[in-house]
């Protein structure tokens, strides 16, 4: 067939092929003289004054994937905090972050790091993708003088290859690497360096902070030395019932003296820690269910789903190293398995428990179901009154369920809770919610984290942070007794929302009840604030502790003729309240293992409770228990271990309250145990300021603070040669 007639019979076939040869070299080449050229070698953004480019990006992109081949993530972790930090931001997807950030966390509270959960947060708050990160790191490093030579580099990684890739030899896996990258050998250690040379500076500029002798000697004092005492309490608040009522006048001048301080604050111009401002509040609507109701409707489990469940677990659950002769402590151990009858009691009791709370689980969903109805998907983004207009009604929806399932199910309003109030409250406090972590997340800690309040810190690893009118739960009471199931289930919603702030005038008042099951309850109806009542006792405590001291000056006196347990029968009978709920309210007490608590540890319980919305409360508490073991101190001379005058009548503001003191005795850490300990003592201090700096060196804001890193204007996105900008993000 000629080439003509060929042409004629295919050219369909032909004018298409031509088509996308056409199309593929205008695309192709486009890119191609564009990634070639001018957008290859375009600056993106700047270090100072120091260009990034497209290409800058490309490269440290391979960098990255060529390093989490090697696993550096994993090494990284194995070595500290900061390792575990930088590995975070360089490394992680999120998706297997939760449980290592559970126990990083508890790490932290353990050995009194001072970082937050906000600082940990604010990590994987990456402004810029991984690789513009690790761009601006290894810059720092490199001006910083530090690297790491490539045979050390290849020997840490010689030690490493066999624990993170079991099975094979330094020589068998960096020649795989080569063939399959395509790479030298001096690329790859040359950029495991590069990360460790990031480490390397991180440790460095976290351990510039010296600390002192002195600082040492008080950290070790505190941690060794302890403080016993017998004492006599003396509290204005016993004599406040004989003071006469202050009048207006003296109740607005008190009033707006302490109005801006938060209760507890004790410092020079507020040295009894009086404080009417009113912390964050919010008034929770609830749709709740008693576990001890559910059992009612809840089948037990039968032979048979004991026998199946001891079936599947009596291999790991059910079996138990013994010795294997009873009568010697030294034999070996052999695994024994518990007999079926042994443990069939327990297992019906942990499955009934898991039916229980299933089945209100259950119920509290079909609850978030009725109430959610009025709510399309697309109003993700409502705004709250919206919310408020579409939400469900709570109490009819549990008026529904009770008739539906034959128990009561309880609906109901809380007072203004604050968050101290919201912990200490018999039902709210012990509600749980289940995030991503291991660890469950307060109650009280998602419902402060509403935009209308933002007094709580809510990470990744947290529950999604809720709008006013929506739907909290379902939220689980976490602590159990000796085999009973969990008390209760509930579902909230937070429906009005203050703002911490000081009160506007001395007539506020409000209810506080927390959950209730019985709206008849005499307490429930008694838990309520009043600026003016709680300005009233403050200022009738006040002028009481003139007869607090004079009473405990009496006491003394009378302890020395009469003997002192014989003193506090008397001043029982004399100034007792005769309340039965408050017995010996003159009661010689023994305080034993008082410890003084440093300021780098308070320091390092500040920083670990940021975003705790109730941390206000706690924080005072523990500063003014450390204002009062202080001021025992003070009453024994450096070089002895008791006072040389007893006893003594001590004045405490703080509590509003006198003190007899009868004995006091200090256990002293003398010169010679501090030499011993002086050196783990200066490592310890100096590794917990290491790692505690080491979130703020890696915070990503921080970075770019650091490098003067900007974008160029024309761009609020890097540029990336292969990866869309979403894809890079999310990485």
């Amino acid at each position: 067939m000629s080439l003509v007639r060929w042409l004629r019979k295919n050219n369909m076939k032909v004018m298409a092929v031509v088509v996308v040869v056409l199309m593929f070299g205008f695309v192709a080449g486009d890119f191609l003289g564009r990634w070639g050229g001018q957008a290859r070698t375009e600056a993106v953004a700047y270090i100072g004054e120091r260009e990034i480019t497209n290409y800058d990006l490309y490269g440290a992109r391979q960098e990255l994937e060529l390093l989490r081949t090697l696993r550096a993530d994993d090494l990284l972790r194995a070595q500290d905090l900061q390792g575990v930090f930088l590995a975070e931001l360089l490394f992680s997807d999120q998706r297997g972050s939760a449980a290592l950030m559970s126990q990083v966390k508890s790490s932290i509270r353990r050995n009194l790091y001072a970082i937050s959960d906000k600082q940990i947060n604010d990590i994987y708050r990456r402004p810029a993708p991984p690789n513009v990160l690790w761009h601006c790191l290894k810059f720092e490093a490199r001006r910083a003088g530090i690297g790491i030579p490539n045979d050390q580099a290849g020997e840490l990684l010689g030690q490493a290859i066999p624990q993170l890739f079991p099975g094979q030899t330094y020589s068998q896996f960096m020649t795989a690497l080569i063939s399959r990258q395509g790479i030298t050998e001096q690329q790859i250690l040359s950029t495991l360096g590069e990360l460790l040379a990031v480490w390397q500076y991180a440790r460095t500029m976290c351990v510039n902070e010296g600390l002192t002798g002195r600082q040492i000697m008080v950290e070790a004092a505190a941690e060794r030395e302890s403080i016993d005492a017998q004492i006599v309490e003396f509290e204005a608040e016993v004599f406040a019932e004989t003071v006469e009522a202050p009048g207006e006048e003296q109740l607005r001048q008190h009033f707006d003296t302490y109005k801006t301080f938060v209760a507890g604050t004790v410092g020079q111009e507020n040295p009894y820690g009086f404080g009417y401002k009113l912390p964050a509040r919010a008034r929770l609507e609830y749709i709740a269910v008693k576990l001890d109701d559910v059992r009612t409707i809840v089948a037990p489990p039968t032979q048979d789903e004991v026998g199946d469940y001891y079936n599947r677990n009596k291999e790991g659950m059910f079996t138990e190293q013994v010795r294997s002769d009873p009568n010697d402590p030294n034999s070996e151990l052999v695994p024994q398995t518990k007999g079926y009858a042994e443990v069939a009691p327990t297992i019906a009791k942990r499955l009934l428990s898991e039916k229980i709370n299933a089945r209100a689980d259950s119920i509290l969903q079909e609850a978030k179901t009725l109430t959610e109805a009025g709510l399309d998907a697309g109003e993700i983004d409502a705004a709250a009154e919206q919310l408020k207009a579409k939400a469900g009604d709570y109490t009819a929806a549990a008026e529904q369920l009770t008739e539906k399932h034959k128990i009561k199910i309880y609906a109901g309003r809380t007072g203004l809770v604050s968050p101290a109030e919201m912990q200490m409250d018999e039902y709210l406090g012990m509600l749980f919610l289940r995030g991503h972590g291991q660890t469950p997340v307060r109650l009280s800690q998602a419902v402060f984290a509403v935009d209308e309040l933002g007094a709580s810190e809510l990470g990744p690893f947290d529950v999604p942070k809720p709008r006013m009118y929506e739907n909290i739960g379902p939220a689980k009471d976490l602590m159990t007794g000796a085999g009973t199931a969990r008390r209760i289930m509930a579902i909230v919603r937070v429906i009005e929302a203050h703002k911490a702030a000081a009160p506007g005038n001395l007539d506020m008042a409000f209810s506080t009840h927390g959950l209730q099951f019985d709206p008849n309850d005499q307490d429930a109806r008694e838990d309520r604030y009043s600026v003016k009542e709680e300005v009233a006792e403050d200022i009738k405590k006040l002028a009481a502790m003139t007869t607090a001291k004079v009473r405990a000056e009496e006491f003394v006196e009378l302890a020395g003729r009469q003997g002192w347990d014989k003193a506090v029968g008397t001043f029982e009978q004399l100034y007792g309240q005769k309340d039965p709920n408050k017995p010996d309210v003159f009661r010689l007490q023994n305080l034993t293992g008082l410890r003084r608590m440093s300021r780098a540890t308070l320091e390092a319980l500040v920083v670990q409770t940021q975003g705790d919305p109730s941390a206000a409360f706690f924080l005072n508490e523990s500063r003014k228990n450390r204002l009062f073991v202080d001021k025992l101190y003070a009453l024994v001379p450096a070089d002895a271990n008791t006072p040389e005058d007893l006893p003594v009548v001590m004045e405490f503001k703080p509590d509003l309250r006198y003190l007899a003191i009868k004995d006091v005795s200090v256990k002293r850490l003398w010169k010679e145990d501090y030499e011993t300990m002086k050196a783990t003592q200066l490592f310890s201090r100096e590794h917990a300021q290491a790692q505690s700096l080491g979130a703020i060196h890696f915070n990503p804001e921080n970075i770019f603070a650091r490098m003067r890193f900007k974008w160029v204007e024309s761009r609020a996105e890097p540029a990336d040669a292969n990866t869309p900008a979403e894809s890079e993000a999310a990485s």
